[in-house]
């Protein structure tokens, strides 16, 4: 990374990471985004952030499932080495798929994570006090070590991998000289075909910033349009598990041209008691603390984000709910058919709301794009009923993010997805470089059948945004780090 852009970051991480926690609060900051309920708030090693899914790009056969954890990481330098984001151990993270449509997951893969601690009697500096050049080097004092499991819609474990290593929460050059070695040596090869990695990573949600006070108060915010649109999450890492697999182990009975359609969710769950039951005896049970479809439920939804959502409302009920039950929320339903965001749009700046009910909104959570579903967009892309082998009377409405596997890889993309013309991005799926936030409020204000809402989005002078991902496996970019 170049000497000015190191600087840069160096000088506006406190700055960029105030704002993106202020925004929990005031309801005017991007990170309200990743912090989607207030649960969120008080377990961020299972706060899941983003999910993407998509066609890989360097290999056509294979499908790439990604889930973003633990945000709003600082980078790491050698004044700051002792910061550290592992994963949390004695929890699951899940990665989902539904092939049929019946909002139950068909496919499941779940990293379990345990911590490797060579240093004596457990004290002292987890990295050094030598350089990092290898994931077996004794300067990396604590490791984290993953188990990784096929679970099928029967409930049949099998497993993967076993005490494969993680790549670790880089501690800056002087510890870490070499970060891409280290991610390099965490990649594994999966049995039967594709690979996976658990790593840190820099934050790739591309996102527009001023975009966000349409969803929360109707009006741009919280950066004016003649100031640098330098949002928070640029300059911070996250948690990634990477996973690459044939399209064949997800699509149903095997055969993504015959059933091209899948249903990409992820989860994370928290060891504890079943309080309906006798404690006597009683093994621990996991339970669902965090849940990731579709990107931006809550602000396209309800038009929250923490300090406008009640705690044990519908946005936390949504974290512990899984997909199948979805259509028994009446909360949930009523908004996917009136959602807040165009409401406050309209009372603040005068533009018309589309006439409820929105069969399209709900289609674009809970179904899909299809020709005659109410998606609006006139053709069929990535509705479970376009699955030639799915029982179209097991079918439910379950919000999750819906991928074309037959749909080719784009040679040109467009940030803007679907809605732009371009077939392969969000929301058939979800892509590295997708932005959201300008598909999202032009669809809530009736795109593509109603007038168009680009006017709403401004331009900003100067955008500060992550880094377009890379074309081959793992995609992201490497976390930021300094001196």
């Amino acid at each position: 990374m170049p000497r000015r852009r190191l600087a840069l970051l160096a000088a506006t991480t406190v700055v960029l990471t105030a704002a993106a926690l202020s925004g929990q609060f005031t309801g005017i900051g991007e990170a309200g985004g990743h912090v989607d309920a207030p649960s969120a708030v008080l377990d961020s090693p299972t706060d899941l952030t983003d999910v993407y899914a998509f066609t890989s790009p360097d290999d056509a056969d294979m499908v790439t499932l990604i889930a973003n954890v633990r945000p709003f990481q600082v980078p790491g330098t050698a004044a700051n080495a002792l910061v550290d984001y592992p994963f949390a151990t004695g929890a699951r993270y899940e990665i989902h798929t539904d092939a049929d449509g019946d909002g139950a997951p068909d496919t499941t893969y779940r990293w379990t994570f345990r911590d490797e601690d060579r240093r004596p009697f457990g004290a002292g500096p987890k990295v050094g006090p030598m350089p990092v050049n290898s994931l077996d080097d004794a300067s990396l004092r604590v490791r984290q070590k993953y188990t990784l499991e096929k679970v099928g819609a029967g409930g049949a474990v099998r497993t993967l991998l076993k005490d494969a290593v993680a790549s670790p929460t880089h501690t800056g050059r002087a510890l870490m000289p070499d970060y891409g070695r280290l991610r390099a040596q965490a990649v594994r090869q999966l049995p039967g075909g594709g690979r996976t990695v658990a790593t840190q990573a820099a934050e790739s949600f591309k996102v527009d910033t001023q975009v966000f006070g349409l969803y929360t108060v109707g009006t741009r915010g919280p950066v004016p349009g003649w100031l640098p649109d330098a949002q928070p999450l640029s300059a911070l890492n996250v948690n990634s598990l990477v996973l690459q697999v044939p399209k064949s182990e997800v699509a149903l009975n095997g055969d993504p041209k015959r059933n091209p359609v899948i249903g990409v969710w992820a989860s994370a769950s928290r060891q504890g008691a079943d309080l309906e039951r006798g404690l006597a005896r009683q093994a621990p049970v996991f339970r669902q603390v965090s849940r990731q479809g579709t990107p931006h439920v809550a602000f396209a939804l309800f038009g929250s984000t923490i300090g406008l959502a009640a705690p044990g409302g519908p946005e936390d009920r949504y974290q512990a709910r899984v997909p199948k039950d979805d259509h028994r929320e009446g909360d949930f339903l009523a908004a996917t058919l009136d959602p807040v965001p165009p409401h406050r749009i309209e009372k603040a700046q005068g533009r018309t709301a589309p006439a409820a009910p929105r069969h399209d909104i709900q289609a674009l959570f809970m179904k899909g794009i299809g020709k005659d579903n109410g998606a609006a967009f006139g053709f069929d892309l990535n509705t479970h009923t376009m699955n030639a082998d799915a029982d179209a009377e097991r079918i439910v409405l379950a919000e999750q993010l819906r991928l074309n596997l037959r749909t080719p890889v784009t040679a040109g993309p467009k940030a803007h997805g679907v809605l732009d013309g371009d077939l392969q991005g969000f929301p058939n799926g979800r892509r590295l470089n997708d932005n959201i936030d300008g598909p999202l409020i032009r669809m809530l204000e009736g795109e593509p059948a109603g007038p168009s809402a680009i006017g709403l989005l401004p331009k900003p002078v100067i955008g500060l945004e992550p880094a377009d991902a890379q074309s081959v496996f793992p995609y992201l970019n490497l976390p930021h780090a300094g001196p």
